[in-house]
């Protein structure tokens, strides 16, 4: 396996991973190499399920018919119904994919290459998250390394819904402190609250589905350099009481 890019955990208590198979050195992937350098190893597909013991499931993902498969994979989200979300993260990646468990293709919004502004509808700038809100089947994006925006889509069709910078302001918006880049992580509570990391300004902002800016705070504010607030989670209690960060 080469670097680990997301970890998400499903309805049923499985571990999802998504790697990074091209991180790998040669020296580590030699039996894959033409002609073969070693008798190990070959590098597992980008996609692994794992039970809660930490059995492999299943394995899958790369490239494929119909779809633009990440050059530089980042973030996976298994929503409700068990579709599995992938980003991905190089300059030229502007999309994300849907598939079903078992790996096979269902929905790309965005292309490969063609990258988008912050007030493009259609296109991505190498996004780092989604969450899917299952009250309204809604895709929520953290977009992400090149833009500085939350953008929401139908999760089931992919039509464009609604998207805003910080505060709930249009990016670029100069009455605001912008999202600085990368917008890294999008989470959606059971209250329907959603949390957005800027990561390079160290804070937190909270709004609601519509994009109404709820709330703002800021982690380890003396913190330089990638910044601090990479991701947020919700304890499991019914009223998720606790948020991790």
């Amino acid at each position: 396996m080469g670097q680990a890019a997301g970890v998400a955990v499903d309805a049923q208590d499985h571990v999802w991973v998504v790697h990074r198979p091209r991180s790998l050195t040669e020296a580590e992937r030699g039996a894959a190499l033409t002609p073969p350098r070693s008798e190990c190893c070959i590098p597992a597909p980008p996609v692994l399920e794992f039970d809660g013991a930490g059995v492999l499931i299943r394995a899958w993902g790369g490239a494929g018919a119909g779809y633009d498969w990440p050059l530089n994979e980042h973030g996976i989200f298994v929503d409700p119904q068990g579709n599995v979300w992938i980003a991905g993260n190089d300059p030229k990646d502007g999309q994300v994919l849907k598939f079903t468990p078992d790996g096979k293709f269902l929905l790309q919004i965005g292309r490969q290459g063609v990258i988008g502004g912050d007030a493009d509808t259609q296109h991505l700038n190498r996004p780092a998250a989604v969450a899917v809100d299952p009250e309204t089947n809604e895709l929520f994006v953290a977009d992400g390394y090149g833009n500085h925006r939350v953008i929401v889509f139908d999760a089931e069709t992919g039509a464009y819904r609604r998207h805003w910078g910080a505060n709930g302001r249009p990016p670029g918006d100069p009455g605001v402190a912008p999202f600085g880049t990368p917008v890294h992580c999008v989470r959606i509570s059971r209250d329907g609250l959603v949390y957005v990391c800027d990561r390079s300004h160290n804070r937190i902002q909270v709004f609601r589905r519509s994009g109404e800016f709820v709330a703002e705070f800021v982690v380890a504010p003396e913190t330089r350099g990638n910044g601090s607030t990479w991701d947020v989670d919700f304890s499991p209690d019914a009223g998720q009481r606790h948020l991790y960060t």
